[in-house]
């Protein structure tokens, strides 16, 4: 027996010996802008997290890549500060995910930047992945509708109060309905915020402006008149201080969901 550990333990030797063969980093999908009615990229998430998604790479069966590293680092006095936050196994199961991360234990007005590396039974990737940045804002507070109503244009009441100095430009609102095959996406807007001082946003159904635009509109209209029909609904909002030229912004929050039922 004691012939055996040592035969195996000079195997775990020997391999450790020969340098292993390079395997390849996964890399972070491409953010889309805000406009975008379906998001992808890291993004602000739901209780104050941020979003990361990434391309798991075509050679993960090849090079038996069991799962990635990510990163999470601060720029502090002109410095990167870079720490493994969390190990992303492959392979858990039909729910499991191994192409995304969801970073609860972040703060607003702190911008955080994400690499991620590769590792498999004997190695980690020497090459990270392309880096990705993201800073979360205040979130906005959703006040109504709630609960039951009967109102079928209801109007949508939100806050949002500053924190410090923040770059918030923009609000986009998404409305979505419960049907057969889950909640689909009924209405789509964006308002730009052109007076800090204000505290309360207001949204009614098809009204636009010289400062909103309506970015998708699947609600019902009777005599020119926009109407909600009975059923489950839930909306959230989401703050984004926007980037010229309408790229990817790396600065917003989203709202927690708000549900209600027209009755």
């Amino acid at each position: 027996m004691k012939k055996l550990s040592i035969f195996i333990t000079s195997i775990f030797l020997l391999i450790g010996c020969f340098d292993q063969p390079e395997i390849t980093p996964p890399q972070f999908v491409s953010k889309t802008p805000p406009d975008s009615l379906e998001a992808h990229g890291i993004d602000a998430a739901i209780g104050n997290s941020i979003f990361l998604e990434w391309e798991e790479p075509e050679s993960r069966e090849e090079e038996g890549l069991t799962g990635y590293y990510l990163y999470r680092g601060l720029l502090l006095n002109d410095e990167y500060d870079f720490d493994r936050i969390a190990t992303i196994e492959r392979e858990k199961g039909i729910i499991f995910k191994s192409d995304e991360y969801t970073d609860y234990d972040v703060s607003i007005d702190t911008m955080y930047y994400y690499y991620l590396r590769s590792y498999n039974d004997f190695t980690m990737s020497k090459e990270t992945s392309d880096t990705v940045q993201y800073q979360l804002a205040n979130p906005v507070s959703l006040k109504t509708p709630k609960g039951e109503i009967t109102d079928t244009n209801p109007k949508f009441e939100f806050r949002f109060r500053r924190y410090g100095i923040d770059n918030i430009t923009h609000f986009y609102f998404y409305l979505y309905r419960l049907e057969e095959n889950g909640y689909q996406i009924k209405y789509f807007y964006k308002t730009k915020r052109f007076d800090l001082s204000r505290v309360i946003f207001n949204i009614n159904l098809g009204v636009s402006s010289q400062q909103s635009v309506i970015l998708f509109d699947d609600v019902k209209v009777e005599e020119g008149r926009k109407y909600l029909e009975k059923g489950d609904y839930r909306w959230k909002v989401k703050a984004v201080s926007s980037r010229l030229g309408g790229s990817a912004e790396t600065v917003g929050s989203v709202s927690d969901w708000m549900e209600f039922s027209i009755k």
